[in-house]
């Protein structure tokens, strides 16, 4: 993928299906592209996945420095967005924290891991378990959104 192409494109969903795909099959500029993609987004779950990306071609301490700014961003988003389900959720799921937990075993994951556990324990019952990604990064319905 092309990282001009790739920030010019204006839609949010297709850049993170680019983005998906490109997690998946590791391109060969992938450090540059990963970490591009983690300054151009600005959805946390976006981001992880760029940091998915990044961390196969980045050293631990490297991937450190952008999961500080992940935590940071996670701490001010848990002040100001309590139900922050559309996030919280695919962060949790198979594609992303466990997988990198499990991978890289990085300290940093399992900090960041903790205070979005904290902040999800925080949100109304009816936002959690709404849905989930796979291992591959698709989206899973669990259950219709109850008012």
């Amino acid at each position: 993928m092309n990282i001009e192409e790739y920030i010019s494109i204006k839609d949010t969903f297709a850049r993170y299906n680019i983005l998906k795909r490109a997690v998946c099959n590791l391109p060969e500029n992938g450090k540059e592209f990963f970490l591009t993609a983690f300054k151009k987004e600005r959805y946390l779950d976006i981001k992880l996945t760029a940091v998915r990306g990044y961390s196969e071609y980045a050293s631990e301490e490297e991937v450190n420095v952008l999961m500080k700014k992940m935590l940071e961003l996670l701490v001010k988003h848990g002040q100001t967005t309590r139900n922050n389900y559309q996030e919280y959720e695919p962060m949790r799921s198979p594609f992303l924290l466990p997988f990198l937990l499990n991978k890289y075993k990085y300290s940093c994951f399992k900090i960041f891991a903790e205070q979005l556990e904290k902040q999800y324990a925080l949100m109304d019952d009816q936002w959690k378990g709404i849905f989930t990604l796979d291992e591959n990064g698709s989206f899973v319905e669990l259950r219709k959104i109850s008012s």
